[in-house]
């Protein structure tokens, strides 16, 4: 794989948990409320356990969170708004238009939707830390990738996938048991046993046949008759 498409990959994949995941860090719905919509996010579930002493809140069934351009559900969801702390449990998906404000990389934009999938999503919007457990998928156009553990740490520029990872852009792909992207510096480390890249061959265009030059035509010289010497006239001839 190139390190200009493996960085294309890393890169969507970092800003999907960013965007995705912002509508996550709203604000607590009131509990006699099923559901919370303001200017800028929605918050749909049919149940809510609040406590605003705390902070602390459950949604026990089906919840989402919505914002224009971007949605996650997941089976149910517990969280601290006081701390800016919420996570997704069971079939969690992450859809982005690849629209969000907050992604003006052209890596991200311009490449179409993105969707992430997993088991558990955590978000700590004050830390500005996002984990994806079990299960992760990513996909965003031809590029796709997995792990068993992603995390994102937009405060120190870090993503780190750990356990199993795939990572695939276009046909060149790499396997390794972790790798570690520098989202500001754009290092790459991976370390598996071993690390597998691999990379379509590049098809040369088959040679043009060469035009067989067609046989030089000439044109015959005309044929040229003798002229013939005068014959010499016999002696006393006047």
């Amino acid at each position: 794989m190139t390190t200009h498409r493996f960085l294309n990959l890393l890169l969507p994949l970092g800003l999907v948990l960013t965007c995705g995941t912002t509508a996550l860090a709203a604000p607590t719905p009131s509990p006699s409320a099923p559901g919370l919509q303001t200017a800028a996010y929605r918050i749909e579930t049919d149940e809510t356990k609040a406590n605003f002493n705390t902070g602390d809140f459950t949604m026990p069934h089906r919840v989402r969170f919505f914002r224009p351009g971007t949605d996650a559900i997941g089976d149910r969801a517990q969280g601290n708004s006081k701390r800016g702390t919420v996570s997704l449990f069971g079939n969690v998906v992450v859809h982005d238009s690849g629209n969000a404000s907050e992604a003006s990389d052209a890596a991200y934009k311009g490449s179409g939707p993105a969707t992430l999938t997993c088991d558990q999503l955590d978000v700590d919007s004050k830390a500005r830390v996002y984990t994806a457990t079990g299960n992760f998928h990513f996909t965003q156009g031809t590029r796709t990738g997995s792990a068993n553990r992603a995390m994102l740490d937009r405060t120190a520029g870090t993503l780190h996938l750990e356990g199993n990872v795939h990572l695939s852009d276009n046909g060149s792909t790499i396997s390794a048991n972790v790798v570690d992207y520098n989202l500001n510096t754009k290092d790459v480390q991976t370390h598996g046993s071993p690390t597998i890249m691999t990379q379509p061959a590049t098809q040369q265009p088959a040679p043009a046949p060469r035009a067989t030059p067609a046989a030089a035509r000439h044109t015959p010289a005309p044929r040229r008759t003798p002229t013939r010497a005068p014959s010499p006239k016999p002696s006393g001839t006047p």
